[in-house]
This record gives C-alpha cells, sequence and structure tokens, in this order.
C-alpha cells in the first residue's frame, strides 16, 4: 500500500513488455535478468509514483536506474534513458518497435 493512499496494482503486461524490450534491444542472454518495479516517490518535487529498472547480471554489479513516472507511462525515451545510464547504446527503434508490440 502506497503511504497516504490506495496502492495502484501495476499492469503486469506493461512490466513484461518492457522487460522484453530491453532484453531484445541490449540482446542480453537468458541468465541476466531485468527488474521493473514502481514505488511511491517521497523525494521532494518528485511525482507520486516512480519506476526502478534493475539489470542484474552474473558476474557483474547490479544497474538501476529510476524513472520519475508510472510504470504504465515509461515510453521508449525512457528506455533508451535507462540503458545509456547503463552504458548500453541502443536504437530507437529497436525500442520501440518492440514496447509498441501488444
Amino acid at each position: 500500500m502506497l503511504i497516504g493512499g490506495a496502492s495502484k496494482k501495476v499492469n503486469l503486461h506493461v512490466v513484461r513488455r518492457i522487460k522484453r524490450a530491453l532484453h531484445e534491444a541490449l540482446q542480453l542472454p537468458q541468465d541476466t535478468m531485468i527488474t521493473v518495479t514502481q514505488l511511491a516517490c517521497l523525494e521532494e518535487d518528485c511525482a507520486p509514483l516512480e519506476t526502478v529498472i534493475g539489470l542484474l547480471r552474473p558476474g557483474s554489479p547490479p544497474l538501476q536506474h529510476k524513472v520519475h513516472k508510472s510504470t504504465e507511462f515509461i515510453d521508449t525515451r525512457d528506455l533508451v534513458e535507462v540503458c545509456e545510464a547503463w552504458g548500453f547504446s541502443v536504437q530507437f527503434s529497436a525500442l520501440d518497435s518492440i514496447l509498441k508490440e501488444r
């Protein structure tokens, strides 16, 4: 439950699409895990919800990046920003085509 309000369930279809888009665009091996978590943001000047996307690879330190919006509003530009923050170069079109699939 979010502090000060009712819990908002995350759309699992959206979470799976985000994970799949990143996994495929970055051509990650099967043993790599991507996490997508929506949290209440309690920082000043922060949207009420934020999405934390993590990358877990065997033998490497975990990486994470915060996007200050709810999971359902994550778009291709946000995912490009995540990839760049993790040190990957990715084509906008590669992520966009996967993310827009239903």
